[in-house]
């Protein structure tokens, strides 16, 4: 089921998870902006853009349900483009989420959150410029 209206975020940028339960409750909203990071192009609202992320990055720093590895791999998909970097870390966040009470391994974390990466990248309308590994993952998609 999609739903789409135009979502606001502005609430969020000041958001504080104040108490350990926040965390808990507050991870249907943290999905939303991730799957609005995903239904959307780059270039809409980049103010509700950024807000969704800064707003995920909080959710992940202090979770006490998850621990999320962001190692070379990850550094080496986003290059330093932080945008990149950023909808990573939305993917990951996405993957745990959408598989809640199915313990995921780093691994399996990075190779789903990376599947969703690529895709977006993959997809021109979203207008991202893809890091060398990315287009490298693209070409691959596009033989198999």
């Amino acid at each position: 089921m999609n739903i789409t209206f135009s979502q606001n975020f502005q609430e969020l940028s000041n958001y504080d998870f104040k108490a350990i339960e926040s965390y808990k409750t507050e991870q249907d909203k943290v999905l939303e902006c991730a799957n609005y990071l995903f239904n959307n192009p780059m270039t809409k609202d980049e103010l509700n853009r950024l807000t969704a992320i800064q707003y995920i990055m909080k959710w992940m720093e202090g979770t006490p349900a998850y621990t999320f590895e962001i190692g070379d791999k990850a550094m080496e998909l986003s290059k330093g483009n932080s945008d990149l970097l950023g909808l990573y870390l939305a993917a990951m966040t996405k993957v745990v989420l959408e598989h809640e009470g199915k313990p995921l391994s780093n691994d399996a974390i990075y190779k789903k959150a990376e599947i969703i990466l690529v895709d977006y990248c993959a997809n021109s309308e979203n207008k991202i410029k893809p890091s060398k590994k990315i287009k490298k993952l693209i070409k691959k998609q596009k033989k198999t």
